[in-house]
């Protein structure tokens, strides 16, 4: 149990929220084409889908379907009279062709003979058509029309008074006609009625006497902070709803134009989408590298020599510097001495960081083993490592953060992970990895059927963190939302896992060949994305390059299949990570960088093991760095800088 005082402390601490994220669609002024052709960019590039425009919406429509994106609104501009017909024949197409998909027609009023009440009298009649087919209407104001304000929006949809009829901001006509000042009153007001935000890069100033050219540029541009609107939005005006991307004549190409927005509203939302990041385990020792810990995770039973090894892969030592190297008694087939690392030396591993930023990869999950944080033994050479990884980090351009992984620890010894993370006071540096503005950690662990529950420590612990302004990624069994195989079978698991912030399901030795990876899309990883989007949660597939750990069980005195799950020259490892983005995940957690012990290593491994006793994973004809470079490939993949395909790409 957790000590009363650390019990009070949680308690005491203010849980904040987390935010929900907003869905970001492209509006289609920044896109045109063939349907096809404009739901593949959207799809490569990561957004939820478009707002279009005009009569004709059957193919675009299905065309987003098929890739899971939805067709958000559709643009129409429209003139009232009074005594006229609102509701054209194009009008009831228009909306039979969007009955049952969610969708919302934007109507922009340019002209009014009749005042409010030949407008009102209007929308009535259409939204009585459109209600019944599930068609909602959102008012939007444009600069010279006749509804040209928010505010004349929210006075004609309270006139109205539908529920399934209400009204969009647009920062871009805001600028245009109320200038430079705060939206953010106007729109936490009218927060009941709002269901739709549009965004872009502008500029500040003297905004009414602008052009179009300074008011819509893409986003991150411009000298208006748009990325402190959009977290006020969310923070203030308490906004999750769908934002668009308003990009109407904006110059250049428009494809590069949708990439650095959609980079930009990443950027700004503090969100992991685009990256790659992969797990650091930091726990090689060596006999004569100061640790006093022995050739820890390298020998079995004391011993570090053929028919004695707890690796399955043997690293590639070609470009570490006379200190970094120690000598084994294993042998190469020339005879010579094969030498490995040790994670101790700050070279070592700024030399990982340095293949991660050369090879595109963002950064790292540190692993911290909580039975160890008490033990000076252990938990010295651990905070050495950590040191090395944080300095590595901010010198590289990477990320890091921690991930306290729970595995054999009691339920009574909960709090070590509490009075560790006080000792250390992570999280504060520049390089330390953030989801929403926040320093991640994450509790790896819950859930688990091979272990105690514990649930009750894990909420205390969820919940401390929590109360001390971090952000929470819970690393959980991979049949965590059906409750079976590896999870345990309590529904309580689903509360705690509704108090974080990010779902990682653990996959590793879950399955084993690509055509298991691409069949896991539909029934597990989409409805997992679904249950966490629901709840306004994150979700970070973990995918790995193979799987072997022959030697690692012969030191338990149990045999396995040596290759038991093989690495096709990175063909596994792409299968997962197209499988996980054609299901709507939009960043990736690689396991492992280093993990020699289960054959899951994406750094440089050699084709040139030692000989014996001992076999080591071997793939003949790719580089050193071959998973490396196709890890930052993946990288390229989410971001839309390549695209989604089945085949992985050619070096």
């Amino acid at each position: 149990m957790l000590p009363a005082r650390l019990i009070a402390c949680v308690f005491l601490c203010l849980c904040l929220p987390g935010l929900r994220g907003n869905s970001f669609f492209a509006m289609d002024t920044g896109i045109s084409g063939e349907p096809a052709a404009v739901a593949e960019a959207l799809d490569t590039l990561g957004y939820d889908g478009l707002g279009g425009s005009g009569q004709e919406v059957s193919p675009l429509r299905d065309e987003l379907g098929n890739r899971g994106l939805r067709l958000w609104n559709v643009y129409l501009t429209l003139d009232f009279a009074a005594g006229t017909p609102a509701l054209t024949p194009e009008l009831q197409k228009l909306i039979a062709d969007l009955k049952g998909r969610d969708a919302t027609l934007w109507i922009a009023i340019r002209k009014v003979t009749g005042g409010d009440g030949a407008a009102v009298a209007g929308l009535r009649e259409i939204a009585g058509h459109a209600e019944p087919a599930g068609v909602g209407l959102s008012l939007y104001p444009h600069t010279d029309f006749w509804l040209e304000r928010f505010s004349d929006a929210a006075r004609v949809a309270t006139a109205l008074d539908r529920k399934g009829v209400g009204i969009t901001f647009n920062l871009c006509h805001w600028l245009k006609v109320e200038g430079d000042v705060d939206p953010i009153p106007a729109i936490a007001r009218e927060s009941a009625r709002l269901q739709f935000v549009t965004v872009n890069g502008a500029d500040g100033g003297d905004t009414q006497a602008m052009g179009w050219d300074r008011l819509i540029r893409p986003l991150g541009q411009g000298t208006y902070d748009t990325a402190k609107f959009v977290r006020r939005l969310q923070e203030e005006a308490k906004w999750h709803g769908p934002v668009g991307l308003q990009a109407y004549g904006v110059p250049g190409d428009k494809r590069e134009n949708l990439r650095r927005s959609m980079a930009a509203w990443r950027e700004m939302n503090g969100l992991l989408d685009g990256k790659v990041l992969c797990g650091y385990q930091g726990w090689f020792r060596c006999g004569d590298d100061g640790s006093n810990n022995g050739w820890h995770h390298y020998a079995v039973n004391g011993k570090f020599e053929p028919g004695y090894s707890h690796i399955e892969m043997w690293p590639d030592m070609s470009e570490l510097a006379p200190g970094e190297r120690h000598a084994t008694a294993f042998r190469h087939a020339d005879g010579s001495v094969a030498e490995v690392f040790s994670s101790m030396h700050p070279d070592t591993t700024r030399r990982h960081f340095r293949w991660m930023r050369e090879h595109g990869i963002d950064g790292a999950f540190l692993q911290r083993f909580a039975t160890n944080t008490r033990d000076p033994r252990f938990r010295d050479p651990m905070d050495q490592v950590l040191s090395h990884v944080r300095d590595s980090a901010k010198a590289e351009g990477r990320e890091w953060a921690l991930m306290y992984d729970l595995s054999g620890l009691k339920a009574e010894d909960f709090s070590r992970v509490i009075e560790d993370w006080q000792r250390l006071k992570a999280g504060g540096d520049a390089a330390y990895l953030k989801y929403r503005h926040k320093p991640l950690v994450t509790l790896w662990g819950l859930g688990f059927n091979d272990r105690p529950a514990s649930l009750k420590e894990w909420e205390l612990l969820i919940r401390f963190f929590k109360g001390e302004g971090m952000a929470v990624m819970l690393g959980v069994p991979c049949y965590w939302r059906t409750l079976e195989r590896d999870s345990i079978g309590d529904a309580k698991l689903h509360e705690l896992c509704a108090l974080a912030d990010i779902i990682s399901p653990w996959t590793v030795g879950r399955f084993g060949t690509p055509q298991d990876a691409a069949a896991r899309q539909k029934p597990l990883l989409e409805p997992d994305l679904a249950w966490c989007r629901e709840r306004g949660l994150g979700y970070l597939p973990v995918i790995f390059p193979g799987f072997s750990w022959q030697n690692l069980e012969r030191s338990r005195g149990r045999e396995a299949r040596f290759d038991a799950i093989p690495r096709l020259g990175g063909g596994f490892l792409w299968s997962q990570a197209i499988a996980a983005r054609r299901a709507g995940g939009r960043a990736i957690y690689v396991a492992m960088f280093d993990e020699m012990d289960e054959g899951t290593a994406i750094f440089k491994t050699t084709g040139n093991p030692p000989v014996g006793a001992s076999r080591f994973l071997v793939e003949p004809g790719l580089k050193p760095d071959h998973y490396l470079w196709l890890t930052g490939e993946i990288g390229k993949m989410l971001r839309g800088e390549i695209p989604v395909t089945a085949e992985k790409p050619a070096r």
